[in-house]
């Protein structure tokens, strides 16, 4: 019996199909196959062949022929290759939007577990980079880049591809976190690598890497550096023009702002201003309102330092104007200080007040964000130890199953083997108690360090409140003695807020207090208020605004406090609390 030619032909054309679409995946079972230290360039391959083609269409082909082949032929290795290229192809073709990248976290987790049994370390480093590069502003950030260059370094660089990305992304991680130092050091290695190092690396990159040093050498003080790095910024861009021109022009501006910053700050207010202008008339052009703000609250600051009070008002008022409008926290807290202080010294009190009290809620809210990124780091970072215990105790488990399924077999060991599956397991028992105990240990240093700075911020509030309170004396009116006298008796320490300082001080200092009571046993509360606060170096008038006594009482009580130490004349009460730390 003959097939009818319709048939046929459409018999035909779908076996064509079916072996045109096998085809289609076979280079990249081939190169996602390899297990060897070449399969990160291997796959790099495929994925510069989405980057080149952008054909979202072939993409959704390749991804469900791979996970129909992959039902029929399981296989690890292929379906971690796979997921990678799946949500590395969602994010670059934007077929997931940026709120959407979360969704990716999950599953790299799970291709991190299953990589973990195939002991790979290469494509744990690959992985590790992929899942920190889902979120940048993750408290994982900083952590995943730096485990993954834990192992390319083990394994060796030149077995990866981008690998200078990830000291930039540990840069900007610890930019972020505060940690100005740190990422100055990444941030110095990322500019090191050679052009060669760099391939396929963005450009932009380079400028960025470059902005976050200047930044964060200015955020320590030391300006020297921060203005040669503005500088080297502005050169790269003059040699190397950036392909946008808008682009180009901002960040030329931007480089001559933070130049015209630190002229300010050396007395160079001629030289600042035309470059600062420069900066907000480009930033305005291209409606970079971030940068507006910046340079606005730059101009403001040189206004006020030359007592042109008027113009520094407006530049502050424009720069609380952008800041909120970009959303630019620290901005807004220095836009309100700048208001603020126009307000004090043209004695407008109320207005003043208004805005100290805005000043120091932006403030809060930063240090609250800070300390939160940090804390999430450290919770990150436990998470991240909890996860691979379970993975080791799971690796453990699956292999311990397969070693009592075969030695079941052989009787004469059995009793053996029980003996070692007994004592393996009391092994894992007293390693992860030790696993615990140290992440204790972790987590007390840490609530130590967290003491430390909260003991730090009370000391710098009661230096502050010292110096508003000592402005306001130089400048209010004999009108406003009363209000003067209720500040002068405003005490931080109650009762109740010392036992909270007393707690949290002892976190800091565990060692003091005992040390104290040991040299004085019958010491008395007042006198541990009293060392306490020598301790922290504050001075005698800091010390009666804190407890709310003249310094008189303060003089008295440091004098009855040496002589009941036993201190000889010559000897220093200060410098004897101090060595007690």
């Amino acid at each position: 019996m003959r097939l009818p030619l319709s048939l046929f032909l459409c018999i035909f054309l779908c076996s064509f199909k079916v072996k045109a679409q096998s085809k289609l995946i076979v280079p990249y079972i081939k190169a996602w196959e390899v297990s060897d230290t070449s399969q990160t360039h291997e796959a790099e391959k495929t994925y510069s062949l989405l980057k080149s083609k952008r054909d979202v269409n072939e993409y959704h082909q390749i991804i469900n022929q791979m996970y129909a082949y992959l039902k029929d032929n399981p296989d690890d290795r292929l379906w971690i290759r796979t997921t990678m290229f799946d949500v590395y192809g969602r994010i670059e073709l934007g077929v997931w939007k940026s709120s959407e990248f979360a969704k990716g976290g999950p599953l790299l987790i799970k291709c991190i577990k299953i990589a973990s049994k195939l002991k790979d370390d290469q494509l744990m480093a690959e992985l590790y980079a992929q899942y920190a590069e889902l979120s940048p502003y993750a408290s994982s950030y900083v952590l995943y880049n730096l485990k993954a260059i834990e192992l390319q370094k083990k394994i060796g660089v030149s077995h990866f591809v981008y690998v200078a990305n990830r000291y930039y992304n540990v840069s900007l991680g610890l930019y972020l976190n505060e940690d100005y130092k740190q990422s100055i050091n990444y941030g110095r290695k990322f500019l090191s690598f050679d052009s060669k190092e760099k391939n396929g690396t963005d450009p932009n990159l380079h400028i960025l890497q470059i902005d976050i040093i200047g930044a964060a050498y200015f955020r320590l003080g030391n300006i020297d550096d921060s203005k040669y790095y503005y500088q080297k910024l502005l050169d790269t861009l003059i040699k190397k023009p950036h392909t946008e021109l808008d682009n180009q022009q901002l960040w030329i501006a931007i480089a001559k702002g933070n130049i015209g910053r630190i002229l300010a700050l050396q007395n160079q207010e001629d030289k600042a201003i035309p470059l600062i202008k420069e900066h907000l008339e480009t930033s305005l052009r291209l409606k970079s309102f971030n940068n507006v703000a910046i340079a606005e609250n730059n101009l403001g600051n040189i206004y006020l330092k030359n007592k042109a009070y008027g113009k520094a008002l407006n530049e502050f008022k424009n720069a609380y104007r952008y800041a909120i409008k970009s959303n630019l926290l620290k901005e807004k807290a220095l836009a309100s200080k700048g208001i603020a202080d126009v307000f004090k010294v043209t004695k407008e009190i109320d207005s003043a007040f208004a805005y100290y009290a805005l000043h120091q809620k932006y403030r809060d809210s930063l240090t609250e964000n800070v300390n939160n990124g940090k804390l999430s780091a450290i919770n990150a970072s436990i998470a991240f130890d909890d996860m691979q215990d379970n993975l080791q105790e799971a690796n453990n488990t699956i292999s311990n199953q397969r070693l009592t399924r075969n030695f079941i077999l052989i009787a004469i060991v059995l009793l053996t083997v029980i003996s070692l599956l007994f004592y393996n397991r009391k092994m894992l028992q007293q390693k992860h108690l030790a696993e615990t105990l140290a992440r204790k240990q972790k987590l007390a240093e840490q609530e130590a360090n967290q003491a430390k700075e909260q003991i730090l911020s009370f000391t710098e509030n009661i230096i502050e409140k010292e110096n508003l309170i000592f402005n306001l004396q130089k400048q209010l009116a004999d009108g406003y003695e009363q209000l003067n006298e209720s500040l002068l008796r405003y005490t931080l320490v109650t009762d109740t807020e010392w036992e909270k300082f007393r707690l949290e001080f002892s976190k800091a200092y565990p060692d003091f207090l005992p040390s104290l009571q040991k040299v004085l046993p019958s010491i008395s509360p007042a006198e541990e208020r009293l060392a306490t606060l020598l301790c922290l170096k504050l001075t005698t008038n800091q010390i009666a605004n804190t407890l709310g006594i003249s310094k008189d009482s303060v003089g008295r009580s440091k004098r009855r406090l040496k002589q009941r130490l036993s201190l000889g004349t010559e000897s220093v009460l200060e410098d004897f609390i101090c060595r007690l730390v």
